[in-house]
């Protein structure tokens, strides 16, 4: 299993966030759409990779670590911290051999975090594609204006180095998420097959989730984590007539496991149709700590 990162150099506003699953979907389509079938049905057989989420560049979720009690003088520090959804890598990467949930507080208590994005709210009229007429009344759509690139790491065997960037360059310009057909989603993008970081991901005690992973009895274990439903959406020529999958449940990334690998998770038919797949594996970076 090979390791790389993806930089996301956004040209457009994005509407839909970053997710692992939701950027396998895109590259599954992708090739698909490049390759041809037979090419696409051999890729599932015999070929593998898994994204990360999509997180700020320089930065990685907060692991869901056994919480720390706060000393009275902290209080307001301590609400600052809960709120924090991301802490510079460098905070992980640091401490990977006793990283605990009050090792990252004393890095981070005095953290400002620059803005990362700005949102707008824009109004739309809904319109009836039967009949294509404006219904009565707007709707919003949030879109987001990245301020930083976005850094997506991923684990791939059995692919070609031209094969992922041809693919990657098919997404960047068709468009990322909701909205790609109106022009949204679009970006520029670099790929390291040999990044500085790539030294931190060794097998270890217990791995943080960068990724929206299934949970997988077999292979792992909760340590500490959170759950949350998704409702996702088919992709390509299924859009229009069956968009809709069946709702799922997953870790989000930050959350701790105790696992045989780096790679973790499982995948899971979400579209009640044979030969689809919702990916709900994992990169994992281990630690050892409390």
């Amino acid at each position: 299993m090979d390791l790389a990162k993806l930089t996301i150099k956004p040209i457009s506003p994005f509407i839909s966030d970053f997710h692992s699953d939701t950027f396998f979907g895109h590259f599954a389509w992708g090739y698909l759409f490049k390759y041809g079938k037979d090419k696409f049905k051999n890729f599932l057989e015999n070929s593998f990779i898994v994204f990360s989420n999509g997180f700020f560049k320089g930065f990685l979720p907060k692991p869901f670590l056994d919480p720390m009690m706060f000393e009275e003088d902290l209080i307001d520090y301590a609400k600052q911290y809960k709120k924090l959804a991301f802490i510079p890598k460098e905070v992980i990467f640091e401490n990977l051999d006793n990283l605990t949930d009050r090792v990252i507080f004393e890095r981070v208590k005095n953290l400002k975090l620059p803005k990362f994005l700005e949102v707008t709210i824009t109004q739309k009229n809904s319109i009836n594609r039967n009949s294509n007429r404006v219904y009565e009344g707007l709707y919003s759509i949030k879109e987001k204006f990245f301020k930083e690139d976005i850094e997506i790491y991923f684990a791939y065997d059995n692919l070609s180095k031209s094969e992922i960037e041809e693919v990657i360059e098919f997404i960047s310009v068709r468009g990322y998420g909701k909205d790609k057909s109106a022009g949204k989603g679009k970006f520029k993008f670099d790929i390291d097959y040999d990044f500085e970081d790539k030294k931190y991901f060794k097998e270890n005690e217990k791995y943080i989730s960068l990724s929206n992973a299934f949970y997988d009895k077999e292979n792992m274990k909760l340590y500490l984590g959170k759950t949350f439903t998704k409702f996702p959406k088919t992709g390509g020529y299924y859009s229009f007539s069956l968009p809709f999958k069946n709702p799922v449940v997953m870790y989000q990334a930050g959350s701790v496991f105790f696992a045989k690998s780096y790679i973790f998770g499982k995948d899971e038919n979400a579209f009640n149709k044979e030969g689809h797949i919702h990916r709900g594996y994992s990169i994992g970076l281990g630690f050892r700590g409390k």
